[in-house]
């Protein structure tokens, strides 16, 4: 058999260039096409992510989240610690203005100050009205204007105190002894922020009975929120809370909610301006020759920083002193804001104080505490373990009352819901929302989870209401039918008889505070 000679890959010029100019040609052709291509095709390659399969996936993403956050909180502590260096810098500017127009002074103006005190002096003397004095000082304070003299205090947090949200609670129970106790040493007078929606549970005897033996500490209770809750519970509640200490309403934010507003008179300037008016009234009565120091004190996203900056707007400017939002965990330092020369006021962290009973170590007690926390918004989302549970424990607590329950119902817009029980009933809900706000996973499944964050987050906002009553209420009675078989009074602000050590405090505090004549269209006769 003949064997074919190989063939030659030999051809002429003419052929060979040919060739090279036809395939020059045809890839301008190519790239000029593809430049008029709509779709735009990115040169840097797309990262495919985690795989589905991969086991760690959920560690991972976890992991990748935390650092995000810390690089989020490390510009935002850098942010705010330019911003104080801003502020110091202009503070020492205006001291050194100041000192350089005393000098300047001619005699006239000497004169004029030296008039100024002595009349001080003859006002102090006198015993003149305090509240028209505090009224004078508020006008001077609008009227100046100067910055806002604010200094941080850091906390030390331990490095093994971070993570799940249990340690977040341990955390939160080492700061008491760290916290707590320096703003109470410190402070004259102690404004415990309680949320108007569930003063109760944002409530521990044990913190009140610390003050308390606390020789010459005041301690006056802030009804925050009042806006979220009916006019009627929250005069129950004043009713209810007066008779263990001073009890003021107000509103700290100033903030439009979407849902249903309440209280329309209780104003954010309104009530800020009366508290301030009435710690001006104790600082003068008090006859300290010192500015007076005012401590605050609260649950986690209670509203603390809100009220201190209500109070500082008072002074004719949109001074945000601390840090706000609709987040737990915000404010992390103490943060001393002198309002002027007779009052300083010291915002703290929230904190998660002790409970007035003592709790289980089931795994049931555990997961009612995290939810009751989480219904508080004590806890930030993320730190949620179980949110549908959390859920199921807020509709257990709207089902007491026919009006809150309707009005989640028309929020929602759920229709009819057939159910054996409160985990078919809360499932349920939570798929008819997981439906309307498009939160479906593969194949059409609602994502519970995030349909539960959801409502977590609209009850956070106040977009939907819901409130209690004080245990002697008869709303309480009335919607809770075991109170009824023990004999609760249904009276109208009826409460138990109070000790008379303990009402004459209140009286002689409230005294103090004039708490009487500025919230006397609040209060009311009793």
């Amino acid at each position: 058999m003949r064997v074919k000679k190989p063939t030659s890959k030999r051809m002429t010029t003419r052929l060979r260039e040919g060739i090279k100019k036809k395939a020059s040609a045809q890839r301008r052709k190519e790239k000029k096409t593809a430049k008029k291509d709509v779709t735009w095709k990115s040169r840097n390659k797309k990262d495919p992510g985690i795989p589905a399969s991969f086991p760690y996936k959920e560690k991972l993403i976890e992991e990748i989240e935390q650092r995000k956050q810390e690089r989020e909180e490390h510009k935002r502590q850098m942010k705010l610690q330019k911003r104080n260096a801003q502020i110091n810098a202009s503070a020492e500017d205006i001291v050194a203005e100041e000192e350089m127009v005393v000098e300047e002074d001619d005699g006239a103006g000497g004169m004029a100050a030296l008039l100024e005190s002595a009349e001080q002096a003859a006002r102090d003397y006198e015993g003149e009205d305090t509240a028209g004095a505090a009224e004078n000082d508020q006008d001077r304070m609008i009227e100046d204007g100067e910055e806002l003299e604010v200094i941080d205090h850091e906390i030390v947090y331990d490095d093994d105190e971070e993570a799940s949200n249990n340690n977040e609670i341990e955390k939160s129970r080492k700061q008491f002894d760290k916290v707590f106790k320096s703003v109470v040493d410190i402070a004259d007078v102690v404004l415990y922020v309680l949320d108007a929606r569930d003063p109760e549970s944002t409530r521990s005897k044990k913190i009140e009975e610390a003050i308390l033996q606390s020789q010459g500490k005041r301690l006056i209770l802030l009804l925050n929120k009042v806006d979220l809750v009916p006019d009627e519970v929250v005069k129950q509640w004043l009713d209810f809370l007066g008779s263990s200490f001073p009890t003021i309403p107000i509103k700290g934010s100033s903030g439009a909610v979407t849902g249903k507003t309440f209280n329309k008179k209780l104003t954010q300037n309104a009530t800020a301006g009366n508290l301030l008016l009435a710690l001006k009234a104790y600082a003068q009565k008090s006859n300290l020759h010192r500015s007076i120091v005012v401590g605050v004190i609260g649950y986690p996203n209670v509203g603390k920083s809100s009220i201190i900056n209500a109070l500082t707007s008072q002074r004719g400017k949109n001074n945000t002193a601390c840090p706000v939002g609709n987040q737990a965990g915000i404010t992390r330092t103490l943060r001393e804001i002198k309002i002027d020369n007779k009052l300083k006021i010291i915002d703290s962290p929230g904190i998660v104080f002790p409970e007035n009973t003592k709790r289980g170590n089931s795994a049931k007690s555990k997961k009612d505490y995290e939810a009751k926390l989480a219904v508080l918004s004590a806890i930030p989302e993320k730190q949620i373990e179980d949110p549908i549970y959390a859920v199921g424990f807020l509709l257990k607590k709207l089902s007491q009352d026919t009006t809150m329950a309707e009005n989640f119902k028309q929020f929602y817009k759920i229709p009819a819901v057939a159910s054996i029980n409160l985990d078919d009933f809360t499932r349920k809900v939570l798929i008819h929302i997981a439906r309307n706000q498009g939160r479906l996973g593969r194949g059409g499944v609602a994502n519970l989870h995030a349909a539960a964050c959801i409502v977590l987050k609209d009850w956070r906002d106040g977009k939907f209401q819901g409130w209690t009553l004080p245990k002697s209420s008869k709303g309480q009675a009335a919607s809770a039918e075991d109170d009824e078989a023990h004999g609760v009074n249904g009276g109208r602000g009826v409460t138990p008889p109070a000790k008379v050590e303990q009402t004459t405090v209140v009286k002689e505090w409230a005294q103090e505070f004039d708490l009487d004549s500025l919230f006397s269209d609040v209060f009311g006769a009793k």
